[in-house]
């Protein structure tokens, strides 16, 4: 009986990777379709593929930079360079990971046009504060605002890494790249990926030494 347990588990993995790959098959070959119509100056295919990938965009971005106004203005400044460069896209890559390479540019090059480093203010509305007077019924208010507080110190802290560092965080982490994937959308290696990796962990580790605990 155990045997019959884990074949027909196995039997479910297969099948769930299989469908995730033609998901992301699926995908892809979309992607092409509307990409080849942008090249012709198609700007209602373009404006499709705004609507499919904006948010994966913004949610690099507002994790880079935490004032709103900023992210916004970046995202715009993102699909506008896109769109003037997508008639030089050749397609060795994907369409997700070719606009990843534009949305970390972008953002590095923003960061260090800008005077003084964004800081996380406890007083931004962007901190989460706001989400404790809207807490669900099914939290406790002290839950609540343990959560926002954790969420607070991760992003502090995620804010202080150096931009390199930053960046793998974001990618890894977030964005759920490979260190492979990684490395070809910042044009270096993977062991370069992997060693701002664990000098990101550790970093971030020490200065999340009290959260650990809590836990």
């Amino acid at each position: 009986m155990p045997n019959q347990i884990d074949d027909a588990t196995k039997k479910e993995n297969i099948a769930e990777r299989s469908s995730s790959n033609s998901e992301s098959e699926s995908a892809a070959d979309i992607d092409r379709e509307l990409v080849l119509r942008a090249q012709s100056g198609d700007t209602e295919a373009f404006g499709d593929l705004v609507d499919k990938h904006q948010r994966m965009v913004y949610g690099i971005v507002s994790r880079m930079i935490y004032k709103r106004d900023e992210v916004d203005d970046i995202v715009q400044d993102i699909f506008v360079s896109a769109w003037r460069a997508i008639g030089g896209f050749k397609g060795n890559a994907k369409f997700s990971t070719w606009l990843h390479t534009i949305t970390v540019n972008t953002t590095i090059k923003r960061l260090k046009s800008m005077k003084k480093e964004t800081r996380l203010s406890f007083d931004d509305k962007d901190t989460g504060l706001a989400d404790v007077a809207a807490a669900n019924e099914s939290e406790s208010p002290l839950a609540n605002l343990q959560r926002n507080e954790r969420s607070r110190a991760i992003k502090t802290a995620i804010e202080s890494l150096p931009e390199k560092q930053k960046l793998v965080i974001v990618l890894h982490y977030y964005e759920h790249y490979s260190c492979d994937e990684i490395a070809s959308i910042l044009e270096c290696s993977t062991g370069t990926v992997w060693s701002r990796l664990h000098y990101a962990c550790k970093s971030l580790k020490t200065q999340l030494k009290w959260l650990i605990k809590d836990k």
